[in-house]
């Protein structure tokens, strides 16, 4: 069995790499890159197991590019997760009302990220 594929989308290129590096250790493969666009050429070719993408990135951020991601039906049941350095009530509402799962704060914390990742994908 592979190890599943979590795509990351963040405009902190060396936040990206980290996480990869972290989840390597524990079996996970993190797909990166560094902005919405690309992340949905990306998802032309790839059916990630999960999606985890920052919020404040330019030009696309991230609320717009869950949208843009639920609208193609194959990826519509992809589990979509933020990450954002600003903790903020009212967007944390806002994105689990999307149907984001959860909702991760920078610095963020790996194993609690890898913890809700494996709730996921286990369902």
């Amino acid at each position: 069995m592979s190890n599943p594929l979590i795509l990351f989308v963040d405009d902190d290129r060396a936040l990206l790499k980290v996480l990869a590096e972290g989840l390597k250790d524990r079996d996970i493969d993190a797909l990166t890159t560094d902005n919405a666009a690309d992340a949905l050429e990306k998802l032309k070719s790839v059916t990630p197991d999960a999606i985890v993408a920052d919020l404040k990135m330019e030009p696309m951020n991230g609320f717009e590019f869950f949208q843009q991601v639920k609208k193609i039906p194959r990826l519509a049941v992809v589990p979509f997760f933020f990450l954002t350095a600003v903790e903020d009530p009212l967007a944390k509402k806002y994105g689990t009302s999307l149907g984001a799962v959860d909702y991760f704060c920078k610095p963020i914390d790996l194993d609690k990220l890898v913890t809700s990742l494996n709730q996921v994908l286990k369902k």
